[in-house]
């Protein structure tokens, strides 16, 4: 590369962790890495989320998503939860994650010999690859296959989920291949499920982008839950999602999705799925119980965050 760092600039200097360039970067958005650009540069001084808003002239609103994105990917720390973990620390110690082993290279190449299933896994696995399987590569697929139990036909069908998905690497295959493991996902049929399953959520997701005007990008796991609820389990309609996103802007101000879920939550236990049913309700004479209150009840819907 032609360009290194000028060293007249590095009079002052900040940290950004590793992991916002090994594991975030390809999926923050512009805007995500400006705020935490930002708040790691001045974070010392007691930042808040208007002065950051302010200086990269964005909304309060954006800030607060992007932070929010970057709590979700375990970047920052909200303080309650900062208490939360030193006072774990301090009565509890951290259980030791037991190391996982892999097999070598040269334990590779004896159970080939004597497994005609690891041969078969790895001769298909680089047909599918498009090319020849590196040793991690080869390690992971065996680790997967011997010491978790994954049938061949189950791995193969996961390295073709990742072609699907364009996301053919190891990271990826590995943290399906734990996530499925323990889901339970043992059969092909489990996993033609689950991947139905990890579709819907993203259509559904991609549903609730649209209504509510946020900008590409990955959703988190918890933006994905609400979505999954919201549109898959509770059965709203765009309209309806438009309808609790508004009544959550005159009331916070912002985008806050744990308001909006208060709300849906809300109309799906008294069953009102159309406009018309939360114009109807809005106009019975409310009734201050934990699980009947008007739609725009504003007061309530905030105790009931507060309880969460």
């Amino acid at each position: 590369m032609d360009y290194t760092i000028n060293p007249a600039t590095m009079t002052s200097v900040f940290m950004v962790p590793s992991a916002v360039v090994d594991s975030h970067i390809k999926l923050a958005t512009e805007k995500q890495l400006k705020v935490l650009l930002f708040l790691l540069k001045n974070i010392a001084n007691g930042v808040e989320t208007t002065d950051i808003a302010e200086s990269l002239k964005i909304s309060v609103s954006e800030a607060e998503d992007a932070l929010y994105f970057w709590a979700d990917a375990g970047v920052l720390l909200a303080k309650e939860q900062t208490k939360l973990s030193v006072n774990a620390e301090k009565t509890t110690k951290k259980p030791v994650k037991p190391q996982v082993v892999k097999p070598t290279r040269e334990e590779i190449a004896m159970m080939g010999t004597t497994d005609e299933n690891i041969a078969f896994l790895l001769r298909e696995a680089e047909m599918k690859f498009g090319r020849g399987l590196r040793g991690n590569e080869m390690q992971t697929l065996v680790w997967l296959y011997c010491d978790q139990g994954m049938q061949v036909s189950l791995i193969l069908m996961l390295i073709e989920y990742a072609v699907n998905e364009k996301r053919l690497n190891l990271s990826f295959i590995e943290s399906t291949a734990v996530a499925w493991l323990d889901a339970g996902v043992d059969s092909i049929l489990a996993a033609e499920k689950e991947i139905e399953r990890q579709n819907n959520r993203k259509t559904a997701w991609g549903i609730v982008q649209r209504t509510f005007g946020i900008e590409p990008r990955k959703p988190s796991a918890k933006e994905l839950d609400f979505s999954e609820n919201w549109i898959l389990n509770w059965g709203f309609k765009d309209t309806m999602l438009k309808l609790a996103y508004d009544i959550c802007v005159d009331a916070k101000s912002k985008v806050d999705m744990r308001y909006i879920n208060k709300v849906l939550e809300s109309w799906n236990s008294k069953e009102i799925k159309t406009p018309e049913d939360v114009e109807k309700d809005s106009k019975k004479p409310t009734k201050k119980t934990k699980n009947n209150f008007s739609a725009y009840d504003k007061n309530l819907v905030e105790k009931l965050l507060n309880k969460d």
